[in-house]
This record gives C-alpha cells, sequence and structure tokens, in this order.
C-alpha cells in the first residue's frame, strides 16, 4: 500500500468486489445469437472482463469470426460497426435486468468494508464498467451506501489505466495521491494506479493476470478480507 494505513482506499468493481462475470456471460450471448453468433460461454468472458463492456464485444466478435473464418464474407468497416452496436443495444436490454441475478459478492466483501471504515479509511469505487450499470449493480448489492463517490467507465473522458479516474477521485475527496491506494484486480488497475500515484494491491482471486515483474512489490491477496491485515 502506499501507506500504513491509506486516508482512501479505491476499489475495483468486477472482479475484485463482485463476481459479474455469469450475468456478463448470459448477456453477451443473447447478444451475439441476436446477430447470428454464437454465445462464448462463461470461461471465455471471464478472460475478456476488465476493459468495459465495448471491449469485451469487440473482443468477443473477434472470436467468434476467428471460430468461424468461412462462414461469411469479411465485414466492411461500416458493417462491423454497425454489428458492434447491434450487439451493444442487444447486450445492455439484457444486463439492465440482469445485473445482479447469477453475480455474486466474493466472500466477506460487505463486512471487510464495514470494518475498513469502522477504522477510518474512506471508500470509493472506480471501475471501468459504465456508470448506470455499476451504480445500479453496487446499489442491488447493497454496497453503494459504503463509498464516498463511484466513478464509471464512461464517468471521464479516459478510464483505467489512465490515471484520470484516480487522481480525479482523490481530488474530488480532498486525498493526496499518496495517501490512497487502489485494489484491483488487472493490469489495468496496476498501471492506473502507478501513473496516478496510488499504491496498489492485486486481487490475484480476480479475472486478471499480473505479470509478477510488474507486480513488483505490492501486496497481492487471495481473499478480500486480507485487506485488514495489510492495515495492521
Amino acid at each position: 500500500m502506499s501507506a500504513a494505513k491509506p486516508k482512501l482506499l479505491a476499489v475495483d468493481l468486477d472482479g475484485t468486489l463482485v463476481d459479474s462475470a455469469p450475468d456478463i456471460a448470459h448477456c453477451l450471448g443473447l447478444a451475439l445469437e441476436a446477430v447470428g453468433l454464437d454465445p462464448p460461454g462463461e470461461a471465455r468472458t471471464r478472460t475478456w472482463i476488465g476493459d468495459g463492456i465495448e471491449t469485451v464485444i469487440a473482443r468477443a466478435l473477434a472470436a467468434a469470426d476467428a471460430d468461424h473464418p468461412g462462414r461469411r464474407a469479411p465485414l466492411d468497416a461500416r458493417a462491423a460497426a454497425e454489428r458492434q452496436a447491434s450487439v451493444l443495444a442487444a447486450f445492455a436490454e439484457c444486463y439492465r435486468s440482469n445485473l445482479f441475478v447469477h453475480t455474486v459478492l466474493y466472500p466477506t466483501v460487505e463486512a471487510t468494508l464495514d470494518a475498513l471504515l469502522a477504522r477510518g479509511i474512506r471508500l470509493c469505487c472506480i471501475t471501468n464498467k459504465r456508470y448506470a450499470f455499476s451504480e445500479a449493480l453496487l446499489r442491488q448489492a447493497d454496497l453503494l451506501d459504503r463509498f464516498e463517490l463511484v466513478l464509471g467507465g464512461d464517468s471521464l473522458p479516459e478510464k483505467k489505466p489512465s490515471p484520470l479516474p484516480l487522481t480525479t477521485a482523490a481530488q474530488k475527496l480532498g486525498v493526496a495521491p499518496a495517501s490512497a491506494t487502489l485494489v484491483g484486480d488487472s493490469p489495468q488497475d496496476l498501471r492506473a494506479a502507478h501513473a496516478a500515484g496510488f499504491g496498489f494491491v492485486f486481487a490475484a482471486y480476480g479475472y486478471g493476470k499480473v505479470d509478477a515483474e510488474e507486480l513488483g512489490s505490492s501486496p497481492r491477496i487471495e481473499r478480500f478480507a486480507e485487506i485488514e491485515s495489510l492495515l495492521d
């Protein structure tokens, strides 16, 4: 961490607070079927989460095309953009009603957040998920009131790995970056934290993979509750 006891803990959402892959995979599969493609399944979907739903969909479409290279003629740029827009619209329609159906909190998330608050640590949620989905998911999971601020992937002109969401959060909450730490599960989180001057804790139980050399001396946790022990 950036300090023995950071004043501000920024926390990623998907793969850090919640395992949302089942609901994302369900809606992604329906959206791809709507344009005549096979659903990718949950296992593959997990490997694509982390950069926002637009990138998830782009990766899913690229994989579908690679799986069946001779099924159709290659799309030109306009047709490809129209297909991506159709899949995104179908996904959004489904996901609005399926944010917290099969999604679950990782173990001890609620108790750990409450324990951190009791120790005087301020909390915010910084995610690449769209703000509307993030806010609604946190509300349905009964987590929203723990966070002073929520920033989604579309809240600002740039998202992680840009440092902008973290530096904006620190500025809004009046906390120096050197007194703040980000907990996340992806290289995007790590790079954003380093660029913003935040400390970083790697949630190794999540979706992403971080190279040990890039992680360096930043701590890793196998359970969300382990954050508390890092403060002792």
